[in-house]
């Protein structure tokens, strides 16, 4: 295998697992991290996009928020293209760094009235890094506690069973354990609008974000 593609292998998996699994909703507070900053330091980037501690226990200090009555209980999916919605403007702002995601997929997001939730991405992803191919594919759960706190979303207690398998210029590996290692929660605070037919959740890039509709699943 080239050198190029060697040397290219642990950015890749940490660039595939936080553009596939790391879709996330915008942050209620801070400055995000552009995800393009993950190119260059895939590890420092990806930290910076998981979910900070203060949400968490924002979340777990009042699980019972989660059980009133709200407009995000039920089964919902991100269809293909609300995922292509989100992955162009991941485009848009790797653009300097030449990479390329193309998303072929959904993303199942269930949110129950007893305060918990599960995120079940079904997504392939082709990814092009300056012209070295590679493809992705993400699975599994990701679940864990919601509150609500008005138009605002927050998790926590997360649990992730997540598996990604990367394929880089034909040569497979395991993503789980990056998955493992960057991603905290599919949703950390993110604003979200219940006034049209199905909800809306502003997802984050790192660098901007991209309100996405939820469909009935």
């Amino acid at each position: 295998m080239p050198l190029r593609a060697r040397l290219a292998l642990p950015a890749l998996a940490a660039l595939a697992a936080l553009a596939l699994a790391g879709c996330s909703p915008t942050s209620g507070g801070g400055s995000a991290t552009p995800t393009g900053a993950a190119s260059a330091s895939p590890t420092s980037g990806a930290d910076a996009t998981a979910s900070a501690p203060a949400t968490d226990a924002a979340a777990s200090e009042n699980p019972a928020a989660a059980s009133e009555s709200n407009c995000l209980v039920g089964d919902w999916v991100l269809t293909d293209d609300q995922m292509q919605l989100f992955y162009d403007q991941v485009n848009v702002d790797l653009a300097e760094y030449a990479i390329v995601y193309d998303p072929t997929g959904s993303s199942g997001l269930t949110f129950r009235d007893d305060g918990t939730y599960a995120y079940t991405p079904d997504l392939s992803l082709s990814v092009d890094i300056a012209g070295l191919p590679a493809e992705a594919t993400l699975g599994g759960t990701l679940s864990g506690e919601y509150a609500v706190d008005g138009d605002t979303v927050r998790t926590s207690n997360d649990t992730n069973e997540l598996s990604m398998d990367v394929t880089v210029d034909g040569v497979a590996m395991d993503g789980t354990a990056v998955t493992e290692e960057i991603l905290a929660s599919p949703i950390t605070a993110a604003p979200y609008d219940c006034s049209g037919d199905t909800p809306v959740i502003h997802f984050s890039t790192g660098a901007s974000s991209v309100p996405l509709t939820l469909a009935r699943g």
